[in-house]
């Protein structure tokens, strides 16, 4: 007996001294990203019902050096679409719609060129634009400004279709801002009151809020990294503005509350729930992790289904494990950190599946330019594999170039994430294809093609001074400016609402970005005089009138 007792004992102290051991790595991940002097983030770390970690990281207001604390309210972004989705299926469960119910039926004043369905709104397959790519609607000033949801309605409605219902799929706000209108119609209620009277309030999630037009306590501020890593606190984005696709303000506590209802089906049946945490296929046969509010990945083996969040100086992510029963929240008040990063890499850590970096290999004369070319994903994008001597670098249609390098033959790894690449070959041993392995649910393939490498741009030198007759302001909508100016030997642009970017010449009139796929051409008129400017990116063309 007393040796059964001293055994339990032991079993006892090694399983606390494990959760102990996790918990202080975890901690340690954390610091490495988190600095306690600047913007940080509150973290919520979970596995079968006991928390492993939960703390706050940094400072939540600059001016008064106030550190995070756990229990702190952060914007929580596009996290709100779990609880638009959640209130849609709920509604179907009490037989109040269908996911196959035509937009028109609910909404017989929106009018669309096709028929659009619930479900196509939730899987972002509808195909309707999102207006949050729409320039002038992500302006500081609209951004500020309330609108009614007629209004921003009225504005949706106005803007041509990028594709036909469901044949492709397309992140899309404006599918979620239309949800919220379904839900109002439906149940008469406005969409605040919905989710407080469904969600909140049962759920005592005290520190969870539709908007903030009553005072929030314990709220952090929302900061940005701007020139010189000098944080400035984000702009104002009126809640009218995201809506049910964004608006939601919470804490991590709070959306354990809300991740623990849901997973134990406390709110919708599962079979109906199931069905949000499936990836969507559309029409064309393309496979995408997302479900309805959710987006699907692996930790591991395992299942991971989980969402994250941005709104101006927000950023969050939060995922669950149901077969580890692993849960991590993390919401920062930093806009330059990534939290779906460290949020999957917490979960590993917790699940015993983190893995190092493997070494880079170097390759063999004959091997290194097989992978180099144009690899086509879909109709609209491509992922471009360079080479510049013993550096690889691959860059997807309008992103930023990201440095890979190889750890083994047909095997590359990004150099800043855990993402890795595998290419194909066919049985003559001629590449053929690529796989990206990350942490998404659906492996993503892309064909190479015989397209050549877009050419390398140069820099050309310029005299510092031939720059000054671009200084200005150009207009590319009415309320969307690109702001243009030289720092001595620099030159930089600026768009409306977002941070200044330095530009580079290739020619006396035509400029480019290196942080992103973009480019700047500026144009005279007959005298010699610059008027406009035509920004490039994603396959448009946008001119923007010189007016300042």
């Amino acid at each position: 007996m007393i040796r059964k007792t001293l055994l339990l004992i032991l079993l006892v102290c090694s399983i606390g001294a494990f959760a102990q051991s996790t918990s202080e790595n975890l901690d340690k991940i954390l610091k490495e990203h988190f600095s306690a002097s600047e913007p940080g983030a509150a973290v919520l770390v979970v596995q079968n019902d006991k928390v492993l970690l939960r703390k706050g990281y940094g400072i939540a207001e600059i001016n008064r050096k106030q550190p995070i604390e756990p229990d702190m309210v952060f914007r929580i972004g596009s996290i709100t679409k779990q609880f638009t989705s959640t209130a849609i299926l709920k509604l179907v469960s009490e037989g109040k719609l269908s996911l196959q119910d035509e937009l028109s039926k609910h909404l017989p004043d929106f009018k669309t060129e096709h028929p659009v369905t619930i479900e196509q709104l939730l899987n972002h397959t509808s195909g309707i634009k999102s207006y949050t790519s729409v320039p002038e609607r992500m302006t500081t000033e609209a951004k500020k400004t309330k609108v009614s949801v007629a209004e921003m309605l009225g504005y949706i409605q106005g803007y041509p279709i990028d594709f036909k219902p469901g044949e492709k799929w397309l992140y899309n706000n404006s599918a979620y801002f239309l949800l919220g209108a379904v839900i109002e119609k439906v149940t008469g209620k406005t969409y605040n009151d919905y989710i407080n009277q469904n969600f909140f309030q049962p759920l005592k999630m005290t520190a969870s809020y539709p908007d903030d037009s009553k005072p929030i306590a314990r709220q952090a501020g929302g900061y940005n990294k701007g020139a010189e890593n000098v944080y400035t606190m984000a702009d104002y984005v009126h809640p009218s503005i995201p809506y049910s696709a964004g608006s939601i303000f919470s804490s991590v506590d709070d959306l354990w509350k809300w991740n623990q209802s849901v997973f134990g089906y406390k709110l919708v049946k599962k079979e109906l729930l199931e069905k949000a945490w499936e990836p969507t296929q559309t029409t064309s046969g393309d496979v995408e992790s997302y479900g309805y509010g959710w987006q699907l990945g692996k930790v591991g083996g395992s299942k991971a289904i989980g969402h994250g969040g941005g709104i101006d100086g927000f950023l969050s992510f939060e995922v669950y494990v149901p077969e580890l029963k692993i849960y991590v929240c993390l919401l920062a008040n930093n806009t330059s950190v990534n939290p779906e990063d460290i949020a999957y890499t917490l979960a590993e850590e917790v699940a015993g599946v983190r893995s190092k970096k493997p070494e880079a290999i170097t390759l063999t004369a004959a091997q290194r330019d097989a992978y180099v070319g144009v690899y086509k994903i879909n109709d609209q994008e491509e992922r471009v594999i360079t080479r510049k001597g013993d550096q690889y670098f691959s860059q997807r249609s309008g992103g930023t170039k990201f440095e890979i390098y190889p750890y083994a033959v047909d095997k590359f790894a990004f150099k800043e994430t855990n993402t890795r690449i595998e290419f194909k070959r066919d049985n003559s041993g001629t590449v053929t294809e690529m796989e990206m392995l990350d942490r998404s649910f659906v492996t993503r393939k892309a064909t190479k093609t015989n397209k050549p490498i877009p050419a390398e741009r140069e820099e050309f030198v310029m005299n510092p001074t031939d720059f000054d007759v671009y200084v200005g302001e150009y207009e590319l909508a009415p309320t969307f400016i690109i702001k243009v100016w030289r720092e001595e030997n620099n030159y930089k642009a600026q768009a409306t609402g977002q941070p200044p970017f330095e530009i580079y010449p290739e020619s006396a009139s035509k400029f480019f970005l290196k942080v992103v796929d973009a480019q700047i051409e500026f144009n005279r008129d007959d005298k010699g005089v610059v008027t406009s400017m035509i920004l490039h990116q994603a396959g448009r063309a946008m001119p923007g009138k010189k007016v300042k």
